[in-house]
């Protein structure tokens, strides 16, 4: 997905579905890629022209040390759900096997998503 343009993508609470259609205009190809089982999800810095320059998973202990200002500031507000301790949301993350995907960019958006699988297409 290496330099694949960021087309569309997509939200669907209700189903706990992402899904993000890329191109890339040197092989002439789209992409999609599925998110099932989303639990929450981050992206930053949208603009008109988005490029990948790698998605990959990481270690679910990864997500808490890479949000810890965004865990201390909605501590109290049920995010990413209630817990009391960071062990408490690592746990229920590990038993529910959820998946910590970041997205990293080459220009434009950028991001990570929490879910229960995921898959390329295309």
């Amino acid at each position: 997905m290496h330099d694949d343009c960021i087309v569309t993508y997509s939200v669907n609470l209700e189903e706990k579905v992402v899904v993000i259609q890329t191109y890339n205009n040197t092989e002439k190809k789209q992409r999609k890629i599925r998110f099932d089982g989303v639990l929450t999800h981050s992206f930053k810095c949208i603009i008109d022209y988005n490029i990948i320059a790698d998605i990959h998973e990481c270690e679910i202990s990864s997500f808490i040390i890479d949000n810890q200002e965004e865990l201390i500031k909605m501590e109290g507000y049920c995010w990413p759900i209630d817990y009391h301790t960071e062990q408490e949301l690592i746990d229920f993350l590990r038993t529910n096997e959820y998946k910590y995907i970041k997205i990293n960019s080459s220009y434009g958006m950028f991001g990570w998503i929490l879910a229960k699988s995921y898959d390329i297409c295309g």
